[in-house]
């Protein structure tokens, strides 16, 4: 079996452009310092066994082509059984001159991230828990029950977790990944609050006032951090207009595939799409006075999708967002080396 760098070295991507491996001293000096964030989503890199070479080398690949900011997935039991291996990430993170974001996973069930798991908060804690309309738990069949904004419960553990992954470990960022919220919740305390025939507008409006109150804890006890929210590229204009508002938010934006919905391809989700449908979330972003946020959803991509990236990735850089993130050998990819490879070619550009 050929690894992805002997791959890249004997074929003809990096001889033709497309890809260059750095070496270490040329990692180290080609991340340059500039306004605009290229973001690698590395998520759940190498799970539970961590090989440092193997880190390193990630590194330098993602350096290579002027990655200056690297995300990494945080779990809850990450916070007791990984302490360590996170440290190898963020070392090797600072010795080629990379900030670390930190992507709360799946806390509460409210966010995305990876991997799809439950919530160990939410599975002890049931008060918590949304419910339905006649009573039953809300669940869904990737993460299981979702935690309600409306229980001090959910905010201290938000709040105490995000102060121990700052203690433990130089981040930079915080990023809400496709927060899950953003719908009707029936729970006794959300009924208290917003009564039972409220409209999806005022319960969205409360989970961003939950947001804006976490936002606020970092912003007071941790001076600096840079946080971040992108929801689905698909959702509904009142929600996106809602979100954008969200307070202590630095970066706004979406995630999706990085072409036009007419261009067919497999999607994420119906209308997913960065090009047209994301383009609402830049244009949100500024009237709220946030920057702009793109995900590449580069992940599960099939080979017959790989000439749309190719052809469609130059608009994707010439819409000008601030902060643009893809995912650095993500999960379900046919052909990852060449997946890889024309990211590479399109991502070295972006400035």
């Amino acid at each position: 079996m050929i690894d992805r760098r002997t791959f890249l070295k004997n074929s003809g991507l990096a001889t033709a452009g497309m890809l260059v491996l750095p070496t270490e001293k040329e990692a180290i000096s080609s991340t340059p310092l500039r306004d605009k964030m290229l973001n690698a989503y590395y998520l759940r890199a190498h799970m539970y066994t961590i090989v440092p070479r193997q880190v390193r080398e990630d590194f330098k690949w993602m350096a290579g082509i002027g990655t200056n900011t690297v995300s990494i997935a945080i779990l809850e039991q990450d916070l007791t059984s990984a302490v360590e291996n996170i440290n190898i990430i963020c070392e090797e993170a600072e010795r080629v001159g990379i900030n670390v974001f930190a992507v709360p996973s799946r806390w509460g069930g409210m966010l995305a991230g990876a991997p799809k798991v439950p919530s160990v908060f939410s599975v002890i804690n049931p008060k918590t828990w949304i419910l339905k309309k006649d009573g039953a738990a809300l669940t869904n069949n990737i993460s299981g029950v979702i935690s309600s904004v409306h229980y001090p419960e959910t905010a201290a553990f938000f709040k105490t977790s995000l102060d121990k992954i700052l203690s433990l470990w130089k981040v930079k960022g915080i990023i809400w990944d496709e927060p899950k919220s953003f719908i009707l919740d029936y729970s006794p305390n959300a009924i208290e609050k917003l009564g039972k025939e409220a409209s999806l507008q005022t319960h969205v409006k409360a989970v961003i006032e939950f947001y804006s109150e976490i936002n606020n804890h970092i912003k007071q006890k941790h001076p600096g951090i840079i946080t971040n929210m992108f929801a689905y590229a698909n959702l509904p204009d009142m929600i996106v207009q809602e979100a954008a508002k969200t307070q202590q938010l630095d970066y706004f934006g979406c995630d999706g595939r990085p072409w036009r919905n007419e261009d067919g391809g497999q999607q994420e989700g119906e209308g997913k799409v960065l090009l047209g449908a994301g383009e609402r979330f830049i244009k949100e972003a500024k009237s709220n006075s946030k920057k702009s946020m793109w995900l590449i959803e580069n992940h599960n991509m099939p080979d017959t999708d790989l000439k749309l990236l190719d052809k469609r990735m130059p608009e994707v850089l010439e819409k000008g967002v601030d902060q643009l993130l893809y995912y650095y050998y993500p999960r379900n990819i046919q052909s990852p080396d060449k997946c890889m490879s024309i990211l590479a070619k399109h991502l070295k550009k972006f400035k």
